[in-house]
């Protein structure tokens, strides 16, 4: 049994705070609606909240965890947990069928962590490279709301998504791909061997190669020395390695995600993806009955966009001070104004739940829309960078010719 703090308003308005005892926050919210109070926000004493050091896990190549594993983990971890078998059972199960010796060594490692104590989300939040930030916010999202089964749901139908749409896009663009490593295959023979041969019939000829032609047989030149490829190597992986690192630091965080709703065409995207993430889980908490400030705190991190987290956090403080949830997003450029709308007449009606929910659908759609158009122009826009490509070449071989003749 944990303790728990609670700040909750009276018939007559008046603020209440204290602490109570329950096994879970579920066993909270029952007992204070019980007793007739209207709940403002419930939280764990800091020194009762668990706090651990994030493990690592590193993967060989060939017995890496994929994505597909991963969904069809939480899918059939949903289903376990909606047909009424407890976390443990599901767990061991999901152990033992499992065909992955690495994911099966971490679900086992999860299933003991909980067994001495800890909640799920902080069992997987131990393996950051297996289950993501988002994935480990969703998971807390439904512990909290005492939704588990709803949510897994939810995230097995949104890797599912993720897994279709990352199918799609290998399936659309196979043959460009295919296309594009032949003709750099193709464009390496030439400027490293057939390129000289011209080099060496301009030079007798004395003809003066235009900037182009002086390029490419600079990049023959350097595709023939074994330093360029030591150098390569070291800036590629260096540089994947130095990107990670900022990324994963809250400075480069907040750049890359600050970026991601910025970028022209796609920057829409990703904000609708965000927004549609939030609403819809935001929508699921307060539906189950969890207070509004926690719901708020709950979502914060579903949306996996920092922007919209500090935004999410200034709105609880907004909510403190006694403002609505739309009239502080109006403020904040984040949130569309056909969002704001939706949520003030949530507001109004008592139906702030739906209306999430309804937000979310519609920016799903959005989305969904979106990547279908996008997916259906990659093709031909990639067939046109391998034509440019090898067109460059080709032109940056003959045009010396063409001068020669135009003097002669």
């Amino acid at each position: 049994m944990s303790s728990y703090n609670y700040t909750v308003r009276d018939s007559k308005g008046e603020t209440i705070a204290g602490t109570i005892d329950a096994d879970t926050q579920d066993s909270v919210i029952s007992k204070l609606k019980d007793m007739g109070y209207f709940i403002v926000s419930i939280d764990r004493p800091k020194e009762e909240k668990i706090k651990f050091k994030n493990k690592t896990i590193s993967f060989s190549f060939f017995n890496r965890i994929k994505i597909r594993d991963l969904v069809i983990f939480t899918r059939q971890f949903a289903t376990l947990i909606s047909s009424g078998m407890s976390l443990l059972e599901s767990l061991i199960v999901l152990e033992k069928q499992t065909t992955n010796t690495k994911f099966k060594t971490i679900v086992s490692e999860i299933r003991m962590y909980i067994e001495s104590g800890h909640s799920l989300s902080e069992s997987m939040e131990r393996h950051p490279n297996v289950f993501n930030r988002l994935y480990v916010n969703l998971i807390r999202a439904g512990e909290a709301g005492g939704v588990l089964d709803r949510i897994m749901n939810d995230l097995a139908e949104f890797l599912e998504k993720e897994e279709e749409i990352k199918l799609k896009i290998r399936n659309k663009t196979a043959y460009p791909k295919f296309v594009l490593a032949f003709a750099i295959v193709i464009s390496m023979v030439i400027i490293i061997f057939l390129v000289p041969s011209f080099q060496g019939i301009y030079n007798e000829l004395g003809a003066e190669l235009p900037i182009i032609t002086q390029v490419v047989i600079s990049v023959g030149n350097l595709f023939k020395k074994f330093y360029f490829y030591i150098i390569l190597f070291v800036v590629v992986f260096g540089g994947r390695y130095l990107f990670r690192r900022f990324v994963r630091s809250p400075r480069g965080r907040y750049a890359m995600d600050n970026l991601k709703i910025h970028i022209p065409k796609f920057g829409d995207l990703f904000k609708k993806m965000s927004l549609s993430r939030f609403s819809r889980h935001f929508g699921i908490l307060l539906a189950t009955g969890v207070p509004l400030l926690n719901s708020l705190e709950i979502a914060k991190g579903v949306a996996d966009n920092v922007l919209i987290d500090n935004a999410l956090e200034k709105i609880r403080k907004g909510i403190r001070e006694g403002e609505n949830i739309s009239d502080s997003m109006s403020d904040m450029e984040v949130f569309p104004p056909m969002m704001v709308q939706m949520i003030a007449v949530g507001e109004r009606t008592g139906t702030l739940d739906e209306m999430s929910s309804r937000i979310a659908d519609f920016y799903e759609k959005e989305v969904s829309n979106s990547i279908d158009v996008l997916v259906t122009i990659l093709e031909p826009i990639m067939l046109l960078v391998v034509a440019l490509f090898i067109g460059m070449i080709v032109i940056s071989m003959y045009l010396p010719m063409f001068n020669i003749y135009q003097n002669m």
